[in-house]
């Protein structure tokens, strides 16, 4: 009787043992996974605001109609010069 107890309770923290292993495993890897996604979102957005040109003048920002009298001075030089 006491032979069966002491096997049944080693059987029983054995294989907690090897749940609580499959668990740490389980949590590393999604704990890499995030981490990795992080980083990739972080790469993304660095290279995005690296590649992305700044804005200048030739971009059009707000209202048009601030940009109408540059934009026909501009239009009378290139006629100009053709």
């Amino acid at each position: 009787m006491q032979q069966d107890y002491k096997n049944e309770m080693r059987a029983m923290t054995e294989g907690l043992a090897e749940w609580c292993r499959r668990r740490e495993r389980r949590q590393r890897t999604t704990r890499t996974l995030i981490g990795a996604a992080v980083l990739a979102a972080a790469i993304s957005v660095t290279a995005g605001a690296l590649i992305v040109p700044p804005s200048t003048d030739t971009f059009v920002n707000g209202d048009l109609r601030c940009c109408v009298a540059d934009a026909c001075d501009r239009v009378d030089l290139i006629l100009a010069k053709i």
